[in-house]
């Protein structure tokens, strides 16, 4: 059974960033046209995520790969196809022959950051952060004002911090130091997304000595942008903890007196247990 992975939250625009200059005009022509099928059917899982039955999208995902597939015997160098075709096999978690149609793209034209991000998020996946980290620098030095290729990175320095470490390809100091850069720029590039900031403000957990101080500016700095009451409670939730870690016991209890959401409850407990330590 084919498994698609969260579909209904792909991005919509998969035309996005391909020029297809690398066909004829009637490839390109041809090309396009699949592309165009498949991000039908994605907008139209966004619109009503029960529109199509299970088997029915099946058939259509199944009818897209055979298309692609076959286009690429006719124009086997047209980096666009391998890009729309590896981006399609991840999103049905075909992942070792994305991996491979992402190669090909790379090999043929070696200087696209989209390429160089999928070899290294296959590679991350695998278990391979040294590999994975040459293909995110990359991404990053090709494609510098995209904020997903520096908060890549900087998870990605996160999640492999040990091994990093241990092999010498960063110093403690050095490795802190890089994660934050990253989560930085990509907060800096995208003042909107909240889950950038939110991370940004957690890295300053993550430090080998957290540094409560920048988070709590970086709490009350976000909550001025809170749009939502989830999310002025999820930091109301941050504020109190680092106020308790500060010592501001009290202050910390005022701020969790405002969090009333019911799923944010066993998170308000978990800071109630640690300020009861204090």
């Amino acid at each position: 059974m084919l498994r698609l992975r969260n579909i209904s939250h792909i991005c919509l625009c998969i035309l996005c960033g391909h020029s297809f200059a690398h066909s004829s005009d009637f490839a390109s022509t041809r090309l396009l046209n699949i592309a165009e099928k498949e991000n039908k059917i994605y907008q139209q899982i966004a619109q009503d995520p029960e529109y199509y039955s299970e088997e029915d999208l099946e058939r259509r995902i199944n009818e897209l790969i055979q298309s692609y597939s076959s286009y690429l015997l006719d124009q086997p160098d047209d980096v666009s196809a391998y890009i729309l075709y590896g981006k399609l096999l991840r999103r049905v978690q075909e992942n070792e022959q994305a991996f491979r149609a992402f190669l090909k793209a790379d090999e043929l034209d070696p200087e696209i950051a989209v390429v160089k991000q999928q070899i290294g998020n296959h590679l991350a996946e695998e278990g391979k952060g040294k590999a994975a980290l040459t293909f995110y620098l990359r991404a990053v030095d090709l494609e510098p004002e995209t904020a997903i290729y520096h908060f890549a990175l900087g998870q990605l320095i996160y999640d492999f911090r040990a091994e990093f470490i241990q092999d010498n390809i960063f110093t403690q100091d050095a490795l802190e130091r890089e994660m934050l850069k990253a989560f930085r720029k990509a907060a800096q590039l995208a003042p909107d997304n909240f889950d950038y900031q939110m991370r940004l403000g957690e890295a300053h957990y993550d430090l080998s000595s957290p540094d409560w101080r920048n988070a709590l500016l970086h709490w009350k700095q976000l909550s001025k942008q809170a749009t939502t009451r989830l999310q002025i409670e999820i930091l109301d939730l941050h504020t109190a903890r680092v106020l308790g870690k500060l010592g501001r016991i009290q202050e910390a209890h005022t701020r969790l007196d405002q969090v009333h959401t019911p799923a944010l409850q066993k998170s308000k407990q978990l800071v109630l247990d640690e300020l009861a330590e204090h």
